[in-house]
């Protein structure tokens, strides 16, 4: 064994010795200095007493820990940021939108077109309402004015869905519009003037329909012309 090996056993039978950890690198930079001073081997146990008096391999060991320990946590602080095998993480799947779902925008104009539709049919609506009106009115123009109040009274009040429906109604109203003015016309056959349904007398002139008018009129020339005979 060379005197430098024999050196290093020393040194480190030495801080065993001692309860200390010199590091290699301590150790081997101590023996190189060590191989300069000692010629024989007998000499190498006093150099290093003498050496250890002059450094303190205590003191020595614990610079050696620190540094250790700085290397340490140094590496461990790397593999934090830098994991030298990062597991890898598959990326998340893409969300599989609804085929049957519409984009935001094409939502919004299917609820415009919406609003739109039921506006319109509301005014379409309105404008069906007012041209049958005016279609009744049309059929209840020779009816007593009572009559006609009620029946236009009586059709604000009806929901009357398909044109069917509202042709039959007018039938019937025409039907019934020509049996009162007939029922009108028979009331007053005896009294040269229309009667009132109900309560006795007579009815005023503007409760009178021009087509009843007419029939009295008739009437009344008949009267006269008898009486003249």
């Amino acid at each position: 064994m060379s005197l430098k090996a024999q050196i290093i056993s020393k040194l480190k039978a030495k801080a065993t010795a001692l309860g200390v950890n010199l590091s290699n690198v301590r150790i081997n930079g101590l023996a190189d200095k060590l191989d300069g001073l000692i010629s024989t081997e007998d000499e190498i146990d006093g150099e290093i007493d003498k050496l250890d008096q002059l450094l303190s391999f205590k003191e020595l060991a614990a610079l050696d820990d620190a540094k250790r320990n700085a290397d340490k946590k140094a590496a461990e602080d790397k593999d934090k940021v830098e994991p030298e095998n990062p597991a890898k993480v598959d990326p998340p799947a893409p969300v599989e939108k609804d085929k049957d779902e519409a984009p935001a925008w094409a939502s919004a104009l299917i609820e415009s077109n919406k609003a739109l539709q039921t506006e319109l049919a509301s005014i379409k609506q309105g404008n069906t309402t007012q041209t049958r009106r005016q279609q009744l009115e049309t059929k209840l123009k020779d009816a007593p004015e009572k009559f006609k109040a009620r029946a236009l009274r009586d059709f604000d009040r009806l929901k009357i869905d398909s044109e069917e429906d509202f042709t039959s109604y007018l039938a019937d109203v025409e039907q019934d519009v020509a049996e009162e003015v007939q029922a009108a016309s028979d009331r007053g056959l005896g009294n040269d003037a229309p009667a009132r349904s109900a309560g006795g007398g007579k009815l005023k002139d503007d409760e009178v329909s021009p087509a009843m008018k007419d029939i009295i009129a008739q009437r009344e020339a008949a009267a006269k012309a008898k009486a003249d005979a």
